[in-house]
C-alpha cells in the first residue's frame, strides 16, 4: 500500500474514531444531566450475575409452560419491589406495577414511549398493517381519531335487537348442549362464539353465525382462520425474537382468508351505499341524505371517511382482533367467579330483577345497574384481560419512582430501553387495594372509582381502549358484557360450579382460564320461555 493511501486511511480511521468518541461523550453528558435534573437513582437489579439475560429468558419460558408466570411476576415484585430492572438478551428492561410509573408511561410522558415499534408491529402488520395496533406517532393519531369519534356515540352504535338476536342463538345452543352432553357445560367457548357473532355483526354488518347450527362453509373457514391468526400472534409475542425460526406459511394463508372475507363484505356495502346515493339523487327533490345516514355498523361509519378497501379492511380487522376475546374473557371470568360465590350471585341477580325484572333490558336500564358495574370492575381487577403490556422509550426519559435503596427516587430510562408494566401486579398489590387484594369482593367499589390509581384493565391515556369506560368514552364493550349477563341471570336462578380444577392462567391476546368455566345452569321457572 502506498504511503499516501495508508496515511489517508489512517486519518479517516482516526477521524471516525474521534467522531464516535465525541458522540459517546456527548451522550454520556446528556444522560448525566437528565439524571441530575430528576435526581435519578438506579433501580434494583434482578439477577445481576445474568449479564446477557439468558437465564431470565429460560426462566420466563419455564413459567409460561408451567402456567404460573403471573404468580412468578407477583413473586418478583414482592422480592425486588414494585419497580426493578432486568436483562433480556443483553437489553435492559424495566418491570413495574407502581401506579405512578404506569401513569407516567401511559399519560404524563406518553409521547416518550412507542407502543408498536419493536414490540408488536411485526405481529399486527401481516393482518392489519394500517390498524392502530401496528402504528405509532402521527399515523396512529389519525387512525385513533376516527375510532374515538365513532365510539363517542355508543348510544347510536349499540343495537339492542342485535344483542337479543345473538343472545337467543346462544340460548338455543346452550339448550342443545344440555340435551346432547348433559347439564355440566363450559361457558367459555360459548361466550367466545357469542362475541364472534356480535363483533362481526357490529364491525361489518355481517355476523359470523358461529352460534347458528346452519353456519355457512365460507363463514366457518373465516372464523377458523381468524382464530388461528390470533393464536399465532399471541404465541409469537411470547416467543419474542425466537418466533422468526417458526414457519409462517399457515399464518399468512389464514391472514389471506380473513382479508378476502372482509374485503368481500366491504365491497358489497360500498356498492349498496353507491346504489342508495344514486337513488337519492334520482328523487324529485334530491332526497334528504340525513334521513338515510344510519350507521348500522362500524363499517358504515368508517365509510363516511374513506372508500379505500384496504383502509376499511384494516379498520374492521382491528376491531375483530381487539373486541372479541376481551369481552369473552370478562364474561367467562365473571361467571367463573359468581358461580363460586353464592352471596355475590344472589345479590347481583336480585339487583337485576329489582331494577329490570324479566323485561328485555334497554340501553338506559343497563347503565343504571350499579352492582353489576362493581362486579365487572372487581372481575377485571382480580383477573385483568391484559395482565401486562410494554412500551419502548423513543427518547431518553425517566420513570417517576423505583430508584435508590427505598425505591422512591426517579429512574433513568435510555432511548431504546423497554418498560413492561403489569396490571396483574398492580391490581393485586396490597399497597394499592389493601390486605384483601387477592379476594373477590365487589363491594370494595362502593368507595372506589373506575379511575382509581393503579386500576388499568383497559390501559390509560391516549392508547386506552376506545370502547372502555362507563361514562367518559361511553362503554360499548362493557354494555355488551352487561346485556349478556343480565339476560342470563334473568333466565337462570342458579349457576353451579361443576369443575374442581380451579383457575389456571392461559395467556393469549387476552387472559383466560385454561380450565374454562364449567357450570350447570338452573332455569328459573318464573322466567319467560325462550323468545
Amino acid at each position: 500500500m502506498q504511503p499516501a493511501i495508508a496515511l489517508a486511511l489512517g486519518t479517516a480511521l482516526v477521524h471516525f474514531a474521534a467522531v464516535i468518541l465525541i458522540d459517546r461523550v456527548r451522550r454520556y453528558r446528556a444522560l448525566a444531566a437528565l439524571s441530575r435534573k430528576h435526581r435519578c437513582a438506579p433501580a434494583q437489579r434482578e439477577l445481576p450475575w445474568d449479564l446477557l439475560g439468558l437465564y431470565k429468558v429460560w426462566s420466563a419460558a419455564k413459567h409460561v409452560i408451567a402456567g404460573d408466570s403471573l404468580k412468578d411476576a407477583e413473586r418478583l415484585f414482592a422480592s425486588y419491589g414494585q419497580t426493578y430492572a432486568s436483562c433480556i438478551l443483553g437489553q435492559r428492561v424495566f418491570f413495574t406495577c407502581h401506579p405512578r410509573n404506569m401513569r407516567q408511561v401511559l399519560v404524563s410522558r406518553f409521547q416518550d414511549f412507542d407502543s408498536s415499534k419493536g414490540i408488536r408491529d411485526h405481529l399486527f402488520r401481516p393482518i392489519t398493517a394500517r390498524g392502530i395496533f401496528a402504528l405509532d406517532g402521527e399515523d396512529w393519531k389519525a387512525a385513533r381519531g376516527l375510532f374515538r369519534d365513532l365510539f363517542s356515540h355508543t348510544r347510536t352504535l349499540f343495537d339492542i335487537e342485535l344483542q337479543e338476536r345473538c343472545f337467543q342463538n346462544l340460548l338455543v345452543r346452550l339448550e342443545h348442549e344440555e340435551r346432547t352432553s348433559g347439564k355440566a357445560m363450559d361457558l367459555q367457548p360459548r361466550f367466545l362464539d357469542l362475541m364472534l357473532d356480535l363483533t362481526t355483526a357490529f364491525a361489518m354488518g355481517e355476523s359470523s353465525d358461529v352460534l347458528r347450527l346452519d353456519q355457512s362453509a365460507e363463514k366457518k373457514e373465516f372464523v377458523a382462520a381468524l382464530l388461528y391468526v390470533k393464536k399465532t400472534m399471541a404465541r409469537d409475542g411470547f416467543l419474542g425474537p425466537v418466533h422468526v425460526f417458526l414457519s409462517k406459511k399457515e399464518f399468512h394463508r389464514c391472514c389471506g382468508t380473513v382479508h378476502r372475507f372482509v374485503e368481500r363484505v366491504i365491497r358489497e356495502r360500498l356498492e349498496s351505499k353507491s346504489q342508495l346515493e344514486k337513488s337519492q339523487k334520482s328523487t324529485p327533490d334530491g332526497g334528504d341524505a340525513s334521513e338515510h345516514k344510519n350507521h348500522g355498523c362500524l363499517l358504515d361509519g368508517l365509510m363516511e371517511s374513506s372508500t379505500n378497501v384496504l383502509e376499511l379492511r384494516d379498520g374492521v380487522v382491528t376491531i375483530l382482533i381487539a373486541g372479541i376475546d376481551s369481552v369473552a374473557s370478562l364474561l367467562s371470568t365473571t361467571f367463573f367467579l359468581i358461580a363460586r360465590d353464592q352471596r355475590v350471585f344472589d345479590k347481583l341477580r336480585e339487583s337485576i330483577l329489582t331494577s329490570i325484572g324479566h323485561e328485555q333490558p334497554t340501553y338506559e336500564s343497563l347503565r343504571n345497574l350499579g352492582y353489576l358495574r362493581h362486579v365487572f370492575n372487581e372481575t377485571m381487577r382480580v383477573y385483568p384481560p391484559v395482565p401486562f403490556n410494554a412500551r419502548t422509550a423513543n427518547t431518553d426519559t425517566v420513570l417517576a419512582v423505583g430508584g435508590g435503596p427505598h425505591g422512591d427516587a426517579p429512574v433513568l430510562v435510555k432511548k431504546g430501553e423497554r418498560v413492561v408494566f403489569s396490571s396483574w401486579g398492580s391490581h393485586r398489590s396490597l399497597q394499592n387495594f389493601g390486605d384483601d387484594a387477592h379476594e373477590f369482593r365487589p363491594e370494595r367499589w362502593d368507595k372506589l372509582q373506575a379511575e382509581t390509581l393503579g386500576f388499568i384493565p383497559f390501559n390509560q391515556g391516549p392508547r386506552a381502549c376506545p370502547g372502555r369506560g362507563w361514562v367518559q368514552t361511553e362503554h360499548y364493550a362493557l354494555m355488551e358484557a352487561s346485556y349478556a349477563t343480565v339476560r342470563l341471570l334473568q333466565i337462570f336462578s342458579s349457576v353451579k360450579p361443576r369443575d374442581e380444577k380451579g383457575w389456571r392462567e392461559n395467556l393469549g391476546l387476552n387472559l383466560s382460564n385454561l380450565n374454562g368455566t364449567v357450570v350447570e345452569l338452573v332455569r328459573d321457572p318464573a322466567a319467560p320461555a325462550a323468545g
